[in-house]
């Protein structure tokens, strides 16, 4: 059987770019899959070691958390902003949304881990109402072992 003939260059163009933007779509859904995958991993682990109650806990024992959101404090979403890591040690940079009875919010947080802990670096409440409050930082909570 013959090949048949494109009518116009046009159309040779076209489907080459169907091609190549086919190709760019693929590789593009690899790399989010491969990008959050990571996240999940992460996500995962700093709830399986409770690093959000860790950062519940020190929000609930500052005086200025309490005034604007009060207590007890409920999270509902962790979301993970960054992180860097080797095989020892790293840095987790992420926000956890908060509520309390007189308001809500959201800590942004900063941990670093190792195999035998993990410790608050930097601790940020943004509060619906009001300004940006620093918290203190500085507990830590022991690292599981890997699953």
């Amino acid at each position: 059987m013959r090949p048949r003939n494109l009518d116009s260059p046009w159309q040779s163009w076209a489907v080459a770019a169907a091609l190549v933007l086919g190709g760019l779509g693929c590789f593009a859904s690899g790399v989010v899959w491969v990008t959050r995958s990571l996240f999940q991993d992460i996500e995962h682990e700093l709830r399986r070691n409770d690093v959000h109650r860790l950062v519940l806990r020190t929000a609930e024992a500052t005086p200025q958390v309490t005034e604007q959101l009060g207590t007890p404090l409920t999270s509902s979403f962790l979301t993970l902003r960054a992180h860097g890591a080797t095989s020892r040690s790293g840095l987790v940079d992420f926000d956890l949304t908060v509520q309390g009875p007189r308001g809500r919010g959201v800590i942004e947080a900063q941990v670093a881990y190792t195999p035998e802990s993990w410790t608050l670096r930097r601790l940020v409440l943004h509060p619906e109402a009001g300004d940006s409050v620093d918290l203190p930082a500085g507990g830590s909570t022991p690292a599981l072992p890997p699953d």
